[in-house]
């Protein structure tokens, strides 16, 4: 409750290679300048990689999505 109240900053999910984060396919990052330097001194990211959170490693093969996602046969 008390970091509530010293933190009033919203808590956002955001991609971790868009911070900088060396998590890419490629062992590399996305880092965007306007979200790290500008909009993140008025939020507290909380960096979120899928593909690592499952498992894969970095780097790894590119994952591509294939087919049509309304027709699911």
């Amino acid at each position: 409750m008390q970091e509530e109240i010293c933190n009033p900053k919203p808590r956002l999910g955001i991609s971790a290679c868009l911070l900088g984060e060396k998590v890419r396919y490629d062992g590399g990052d996305k880092r965007d300048c306007f979200l790290t330097e500008t909009f993140g001194r008025h939020v507290e990211w909380v960096p979120v990689c899928p593909e690592v959170e499952i498992g894969m490693g970095i780097p790894r093969e590119a994952v591509r999505l294939v087919g049509d996602p309304r027709n699911r046969e």
